[in-house]
């Protein structure tokens, strides 16, 4: 069962692994100065500095494009604008496409790597300085004081080196002082640059200034389901090897995220869901009298909480979809335990109740289909959920509808 379990997650990691096209419409511009308009793979902003897959209009085939090779690209509705730059990010300089954000007297350009964002202020007549998000980072661990005193230090130099550079704009060095950094706050201060140096009344273009489509879009959504407890093992002094099967109700909460820019149709998925009480039923043998069978009802309610992806497939409005991840369910209850005489078949008075809190924890996989209702969709999936590393594990089959707003 474990390797079976290993190699479903693997195969739905290399699903999800796999490279797939998050299409938009744009151009590129060759080292000629043509343009060539079509279809840009708009991945994360780290991909999109050293790659640029592009399908031309009419073209089946795509090119993978590097830096040098072309000028730059660029999504359409004023999106996001790659231009060839040699910069120094790793301590050599070497080519990047880098986010064209200011155009001006004074030029802004970003680059990603290591997840860390590393704007370059490029003044007219090419001089340079750098300004690095991670100065504003924050470690936690031992050696929390050395880290932090380096970090200072750098941010401290950065920050000078970028002032020096905008000193003929006392408004820019001044905007320069907040202490935190933004990509808003940065095309303010070029920005204020160039309209205090600018004397031949150009213009200074400002390209997605909104920065948008940097945001991971997250979605809500409320789902209910069905599920049948395959097996469901109470801990309970006497009956430690009964399987206790049953129905039981769901209903949750939860929201998406849209990861398009990793993975097409991928997305990261976190619920809260609440099973009512819900209840089951068994007989077994009394050890101690023959002449007796005890029946116990087996009542609990619980919470639980998940994780996961979810991967779906096509561009039609009807997609199929694969879904995994973990969970941690919290259970309550109480197990109330009656005699029964064999012979006579009377019931007895309840003679014992048992109190019980459990936490289980498992992983869950799933697959379905989903359809787009306008800006909402419906989804329909079944689902195998099984705990992991407990004496008294459940196997639980469910079938689930979730709407997303």
């Amino acid at each position: 069962m474990k390797k079976a379990i290993l190699s479903i997650l693997c195969a739905i990691s290399a699903t999800m692994a796999m490279a797939q096209a998050n299409p938009k419409s744009g151009y590129i511009i060759t080292n000629n100065g043509d343009t060539i308009r079509g279809i840009i793979d708009f991945r994360t902003n780290e991909r999109l500095s050293t790659q640029c897959d592009f399908w031309a209009n009419g073209e089946t085939e795509g090119k993978n494009y590097k830096p040098g090779e072309i000028e730059g690209f660029r999504f359409d509705d004023n999106g996001k604008y790659f231009v060839t730059r040699r910069l120094n990010v790793t301590g050599e300089p070497e080519l990047y496409f880098a986010e064209y954000i200011v155009q001006g007297k004074m030029n802004l350009y970003c680059v990603v790597y290591g997840q860390n964002d590393i704007f370059f202020f490029e003044r007219e007549d090419g001089e340079m300085a750098q300004l690095s998000s991670k100065v504003f980072s924050y470690t936690s661990d031992y050696n929390a004081i050395e880290k932090y005193k380096s970090i200072q230090q750098e941010k401290q130099e950065q920050y000078g080196k970028v002032k020096l550079l905008l000193k003929d704009s006392g408004t820019a060095v001044v905007d320069m002082d907040d202490e935190y950094i933004t990509r808003k706050k940065l095309v303010n201060v070029v920005r204020d640059y160039h309209n205090d140096v600018c004397t031949d009344g150009s213009k200074c273009v400002v390209y997605e200034y909104n920065g948008k489509s940097d945001k991971t879009a997250i979605y809500f959504k409320a789902f209910a389901g069905y599920t049948y407890y395959a097996t469901d093992k109470p801990d309970s002094q006497y009956e430690l090897d009964k399987n206790y099967s049953t129905n039981a109700y769901e209903i949750g909460i939860g929201i998406e995220l849209d990861l398009k820019r990793v993975a097409k149709n991928f997305s990261a998925e976190f619920g809260l869901t609440y099973i009512p009480e819900y209840k089951s039923t068994i007989s077994f043998p009394d050890m101690n009298y023959n002449a007796y069978t005890i029946e116990s009802t087996y009542k609990r309610s619980a919470i639980a909480l998940s994780g996961g992806v979810v991967k779906g497939f096509g561009n039609g409005k009807i997609k199929p979809l694969i879904r995994g991840g973990v969970y941690l369910a919290i259970k309550s209850g109480e197990t109330d335990y009656y005699k029964y005489h064999k012979e006579y078949k009377k019931k007895q008075q309840k003679f014992e109740t048992e109190q019980f809190t459990a936490f289980d924890t498992g992983i869950y996989l799933g697959a379905g289909a989903q359809m787009s209702l306008g800006k909402n969709i419906l989804r329909l999936h079944a689902d195998w959920n099984q705990t992991i590393k407990t004496k008294f594990g459940q196997t639980k089959w469910g079938l689930t509808a979730e709407f997303i707003l």
